[in-house]
């Protein structure tokens, strides 16, 4: 019998997790420098697996790269933000169809467990807990879909998306509406009523399209202007 041995990760992934991790908790703000020695000095490594991260997270989408101008968080232009929001509804909705299919119990148990989280969380102001209890709850459709190509789709924008919640999410009133629409989601799709769960998950979705205007306006300016 072979036993594998499990490698630790290289300082490069070190590097890219923990810039990752950065730019979707909010860290660091959309359009944002990302500059290899300042980053070299704050995690105490070289700049190659500072540079060799950033490239990394540049085939992820989360940092653009400008020549002669170095690295930035990314931005996404109105039309991007709309287009993400459709794909992100047609995968979502497609994953939502095949978990009641494929894992209906499994699912709907564990939406109605992550909304009584998302309630204690709100109840004490636990900002960043309802933040993960919301990408949990929309991963849930995903780890119950039964089909790994849905899976690696959305996995591709899922740290974006999760990025743009957290910016998004900062208006209490947001919160608010958020927790009632995964609510309702979760309420409506016990009682079977699959498609007026998904316009409420479509409208919750496209909101996000229509407040990314204000999130790039005068308080999020693309720093690299």
């Amino acid at each position: 019998m072979s036993m594998q041995i499990k490698r630790p990760k290289s300082l490069s992934k070190i590097a890219e997790d923990h810039i990752r991790e950065a730019i979707a908790n909010g860290t660091f703000e959309l359009g944002e420098s990302l500059q290899e020695a300042k980053l070299s000095k704050a995690m105490g490594i070289s700049k190659t697996p500072i540079r060799e991260a950033l490239s990394a997270l540049k085939l992820q989408g989360l940092v653009q790269i400008i020549p002669q101008r170095g690295a930035f968080v990314f931005t996404l232009s109105q039309e991007d933000v709309a287009q993400l929001c459709r794909y992100r509804f047609i995968l979502e909705s497609a994953a939502v169809d095949q978990a009641l299919e494929a894992n209906r119990t499994e699912l709907l148990s564990e939406l109605d467990g992550i909304v009584a989280k998302m309630a204690v969380a709100r109840e004490a102001d636990a900002f960043n807990d309802y933040l993960e209890l919301d990408a949990d709850f929309h991963d849930a459709f995903f780890d119950h879909c039964g089909n790994g190509f849905l899976q690696d789709g959305y996995q591709k924008v899922s740290d974006m998306v999760r990025t743009m919640r957290t910016h998004l999410s900062k208006r209490p009133e947001r919160t608010e509406k958020s927790f009632k629409e995964h609510q309702a989601i979760a309420a409506l799709l016990r009682e079977g009523k699959a498609k007026a769960a998904k316009t409420v998950l479509k409208r919750q979705i496209t909101r996000g399209e229509r407040s990314y205007s204000d999130l790039v306006g005068a308080e999020h300016i693309d720093k690299r202007n």
